[in-house]
């Protein structure tokens, strides 16, 4: 098997990837930066190939003498490191990760004679394009925050490397694992349940007396503790949310990084995604939440207690408005070609699989409560 140098194999999708790769035979050599007190090997459950580095330094950060001794000992680099703030006030660092990582690790390929280079991207460079093929790039589409555009930017330079040879993987949003809901992080998808999950929790304590001011307000809370909260929600009517499983879209990455790279670009998304409003549907009756309203109007005054829980749930939710309201459709066809039959179509967006996630996101109060972390296990 190939000898595979690994970066993000602490994130979401790095770590799923890693203990995939393990499983199916690759050698894998981790490129981690030390974090927290913890340097790069403490940091790994599988700490037998690590290199300490970081792919925002020239070089990596890496000793010339360290890099002479895997010149021509690694067959690809796959690249899942990423920032994914979508956040205005962290553009610098999200430029420095995105965009200035993968010229840095190009540049690495080059000088130790790398000759695949695979880069995990997302369909979201599609920004606000209404259909998004494989072969499409700029087709005058506008990115809706800065994280699109580093990754737009950062698919750029790949395209145009001339050394070797590359391929991309577009996934759609990642959320917890099928049979068990597991993830280590919680954005995307998850922002818009932990808002008003933690505010239904917030208001569970309220004593009787500090409810029935809620009450005048239409808040209140029955006997099967669900939460009537007549707030505006605003999910476009017929917006879909391209939410993948984390395990699944792993599997298909694993298979697609073991074929030699063919300068494509593949949609790792689901090909039926279920409307927004359904996905949003399912999660807050699960979540014990109703009587909300869907639509960007709320004729609340600022200084009512529904006005302020208004104003809480959309400062916590603004950043990520763009992908409840607007979503391209994706072609999918390059990984059904290339794998054959070893593609496997995702599994389906039901009640079944949302409940599934979000048990696991309340078993863990959506990341506040310690987990276990389960990235790359031997």
């Amino acid at each position: 098997m190939a000898t595979t140098l690994l970066t993000g194999a602490t994130g979401t999708v790095g770590s799923s990837l890693a203990s995939l790769l393990k499983k199916k035979g690759h050698q894998l050599v981790y490129l981690v930066r030390p974090k927290d007190g913890q340097n790069a090997k403490d940091r790994l459950v599988d700490n037998s190939f690590v290199l300490e580095g970081d792919i925002t330094r020239p070089h990596l950060g890496i000793n010339v003498q360290e890099r002479r001794k895997w010149k021509k000992k690694i067959d690809k680099i796959l690249n899942c490191a990423a920032s994914i703030k979508l956040d205005g006030g962290f553009s610098e660092t999200t430029s420095q990760v995105n965009i200035e990582g993968v010229r840095n690790l190009l540049q690495f390929a080059e000088e130790l004679k790398i000759p695949e280079f695979h880069q995990v991207s997302t369909v979201y460079v599609s920004g606000s394009a209404d259909y998004f093929s494989e072969e499409d790039f700029d087709i005058g589409q506008t990115s809706r925050n800065h994280y699109e555009q580093t990754k737009r930017e950062a698919e750029q330079l790949v395209r145009a490397w001339k050394y070797g040879r590359y391929s991309i993987y577009r996934l759609g949003i990642v959320v917890g694992a099928y049979n068990n809901g597991y993830i280590p992080t919680f954005n995307g998808y998850y922002v818009f349940a932990s808002s008003l999950w933690h505010l239904r929790n917030t208001l569970l304590g309220k004593n009787e007396q500090e409810m029935k001011r809620y009450e005048r307000e239409g808040v209140s809370l029955d006997l099967d503790r669900m939460l009537t909260l007549p707030i505006y929600l605003n999910f476009a009517p017929n917006s879909t949310l391209n939410i993948i499983p984390v395990d699944w879209a792993s599997d298909i990455v694993s298979e697609l990084v073991a074929v030699p790279a063919k300068r494509k670009v593949f949609h790792i998304v689901h090909p039926s995604p279920r409307r927004a409003r359904w996905v949003n549907d399912v999660s807050l009756k699960h979540l014990g939440i109703k009587g909300f309203y869907y639509g960007d109007f709320a004729d609340f005054s600022s200084r009512s207690l529904l006005g302020r829980l208004q104003k809480i749930y959309n400062r916590s939710t603004l950043q990520y408005i763009p992908y409840i309201t607007h979503e391209s459709r994706f072609e999918v066809a390059n990984a059904p070609y290339v794998l054959g039959e070893r593609y496997r179509l995702p599994p389906e967006i039901d009640e079944i699989f949302i409940v599934t996630i979000l048990d696991y996101a309340k078993s863990v109060d959506f990341g506040r409560r310690k987990q276990k972390i389960k990235a790359v296990e031997a």
